[in-house]
């Protein structure tokens, strides 16, 4: 659990370390509407990182919807302040109760590698800005 946090915590960096306009515009008000494309890539990362993958979760809460990871009651989350009442920029817990009032379902695997070519090549290039931020260890 403690690797898989600060390899969370080191992803969540990274991104905030990369300049925006190197980034799809989703990224632009980052962490805010950016879950649906940081997820897969969180996923990548992870799953290049030895962890089997995580499942793409979609949830809605009033007018709102939101993204992040998760396998069995395992939830991973880069960018969950981007909501109001949530000041954790990276949740990584068993049994989120403030995941739950999403309702999330289950997408599909959690990596952006399985998407059309259009959609990889837009997040594999944002992918690789963002490991260049990384520190040399977990590139």
């Amino acid at each position: 659990m403690e690797r898989l946090i600060h390899l969370a915590i080191a992803f969540r960096d990274a991104i905030e370390a990369c300049p925006r306009i190197m980034l799809p515009i989703t990224f632009s008000n980052f962490p805010r509407g950016a879950c649906g494309d940081v997820t897969p890539l969180l996923g990548a990362f992870l799953i290049g990182h030895g962890f089997e993958p995580f499942d793409y979760m979609l949830g809605e809460r009033g007018p709102s919807s939101h993204a992040w990871l998760q396998r069995g009651d395992l939830v991973v989350d880069v960018t969950a302040d981007q909501f109001d009442d949530c000041n954790c920029s990276v949740i990584v817990s068993h049994g989120s109760v403030w995941h739950r009032q999403f309702d999330g379902k289950r997408q599909h695997i959690a990596d952006y590698r399985i998407f059309d070519e259009r959609t990889k090549a837009i997040l594999g290039s944002a992918y690789s800005v963002i490991i260049a931020n990384l520190p040399s260890t977990l590139k």
